[in-house]
């Protein structure tokens, strides 16, 4: 067996080791039973538990970063000072043939796509990500983002994940991509509501889960439209915000039956 394929950008948390001899060799700790009859974890087994879960976070997303090495190494033939072909490359350097190593290649855009996507927002969604994007989850979006495209692919995971959170599984991906229409294919509504689709006609439910709840999305809107944000689009474009504050009113008071009368400021009616 060859070296272990490692490249920069491959996710790691903050302080984890990034090679599977590093990860392997910090589980220095094997107990053979618990260590303490506490319901809580002692100090110890914090330490080895944070140590542990690493090597399984990076076990699951090794596939992104072997994918994408594998292609640098295929496409700029940086195989060619030690072997005749890819192929032998693969199977002489790392064990394994150049039918699985294309596999890693044609999937790891995939998991790039869809960690770009979520990086940074405040939800739970990088964190099902990484415990659920394996390489059969990711396998089974190749064929969309083939004949469609990576954002095609991404979307659908998403909108997937958003809906059944941890429980996603690589048949239901299988089965939401194979029910895709066409026409769906990298619109972001389109696929929330043929994913919504495909869920009910294999679980027998018509209604909306929590996730796509109008009154809850209302409401997850309306808090963002705090002051804050309101006097920092005020000082970035003023009267852009006023015509949007203005829309937004007007529209949202037509839809409920509430009239209301807006009035410019003094200044702005005095200048009129």
């Amino acid at each position: 067996m060859g070296r272990q394929i490692n490249i920069n950008g491959a996710p790691q948390g903050p302080g984890k080791p990034d090679t599977a001899v590093a990860l392997a060799r910090s589980i220095d700790q094997l107990p053979t039973k618990q260590l303490a009859d506490t319901p809580v974890l002692i100090a110890q087994e914090q330490q080895l538990l944070v140590r542990c879960e690493a090597a399984l976070e990076n076990l699951r997303v090794a596939y992104w970063a072997a994918g994408k090495a594998l292609q640098v190494i295929r496409d700029g033939r940086l195989y060619r000072a030690t072997h005749d072909n890819f192929e032998d490359y693969c199977q002489e350097q790392w064990d394994i043939s150049r039918q699985y190593a294309n596999q890693l290649i044609r999937s790891w855009k995939i998991a790039e796509k869809l960690f770009e996507m979520v990086g940074g927002k405040s939800n739970d969604l990088e964190r099902i990500l990484s415990k659920k994007l394996g390489f059969g989850q990711a396998w089974e979006l190749v064929a969309l983002a083939e004949e469609h495209s990576v954002d095609a692919a991404a979307l659908l995971y998403l909108a997937l994940i958003q809906v059944k959170g941890m429980g996603v599984t690589a048949n239901l991906v299988k089965g939401a991509a194979g029910s895709l229409p066409p026409a769906a294919a990298g619109k972001k509504k389109a696929t929330e509501e043929a994913v919504l689709a495909y869920l009910a006609s294999i679980e027998g439910k018509t209604e909306l889960p929590a996730a796509r709840d109008p009154y809850k999305a209302l409401t997850r809107a309306t808090k963002k439209l705090d002051p804050d944000t309101l006097q920092a689009a005020m000082e970035r474009n003023p009267e852009g915000t006023r015509t949007m504050v203005r829309e937004l009113i007007e529209a949202l008071s037509a839809s409920v039956g509430i009239e209301v009368e807006i009035k410019a400021p003094a200044a702005e009616s005095s200048a009129a």
